[in-house]
């Protein structure tokens, strides 16, 4: 079965992503002794991480050429508008460092600027998000939709936070102060994949953040809106293109957005 618009099997190009993402994931939790070892191998742990990041990319990228050869990934040499693979091996690499259980495996099938394909797979809760255009969005085979909270008092946030020397700090510090007064509560847990993912699954109910890539949001974005929920480029480029973004349910965009625009 292909999409309308696109070629590409995206049942297969599914398939793929799963099977990648479970091999990358089972293979960070099989790593994690390798940390506990840099004390007597004399490793940076920074480094170690980084070793086990190219590995887990290498195996996605193994799974997902044997199933798609002629496909390629962020950053190869391939057609500007051709199916492309942006894939984040372990979003929120601090977490994963420190044995902090809140990190994922991230892994999106992108064709002409548009994620199609989608999967987050949480190794820690064996939690496996999934999605694509247009069928909807699942957690462990399981239907799921974004909440339908429509005031920001009985709502969740969720956030990350810039990078300390971003010149967006202060904007971001004016932002984080109006949501700690206007929403429930506002959580930050380090890997904005999972932050997404939860949007999309109804546990939260908005999300916003600066200085992203690519590669942080690609998969997210197809759970969200085939959860229902919204996403949008604040700084009005295209959403893989955008360091700014915000999402949230439906009945809280003019609030949020409100919000997010006090000067």
């Amino acid at each position: 079965m292909t999409d309308s618009s696109s070629t590409i099997d995206l049942t297969r190009a599914a398939r793929a992503a799963e099977q990648a993402a479970y091999a990358a994931g089972t293979h960070l939790q099989a790593s994690r002794s390798r940390l506990s070892e840099i004390v007597i191998t004399h490793q940076a742990p920074a480094d170690v991480v980084a070793a086990i990041d190219r590995e887990a990319r290498g195996l996605i990228r193994e799974v997902v050429l044997k199933h798609l050869p002629d496909h390629h990934f962020l950053g190869d040499k391939g057609p500007a508008d051709g199916p492309c693979w942006v894939v984040d091996p372990i979003d929120g690499r601090a977490n994963y460092l420190r044995g902090y259980p809140q990190y994922a495996v991230s892994i999106a099938l992108v064709e002409a600027g548009e994620p199609l394909v989608g999967v987050i797979y949480d190794p820690c809760r064996n939690e496996f998000f999934g999605a694509i255009r247009g069928r909807g969005a699942v957690l462990n085979a399981q239907p799921i939709r974004a909440a339908s909270r429509r005031t920001a008092a009985e709502s969740l946030a969720a956030t990350v936070f810039p990078r300390a020397a971003s010149p967006r700090m202060p904007v971001y510090m004016a932002e984080l102060g109006r949501m700690l007064r206007a929403f429930s509560g506002v959580r930050r847990s380090g890997s904005m994949a999972l932050e997404l993912a939860s949007l999309a699954a109804g546990r939260i109910d908005a999300f916003w953040q600066h200085d992203m890539g690519a590669w942080d949001a690609a998969a997210a974005i197809v759970l969200l809106r085939e959860s229902g929920a919204l996403v949008t480029a604040r700084d009005g480029r295209p959403l893989l293109e955008s360091a700014s973004v915000m999402a949230c349910t439906p009945p809280l965009y003019e609030p949020f957005l409100s919000l997010l625009a006090e000067a």
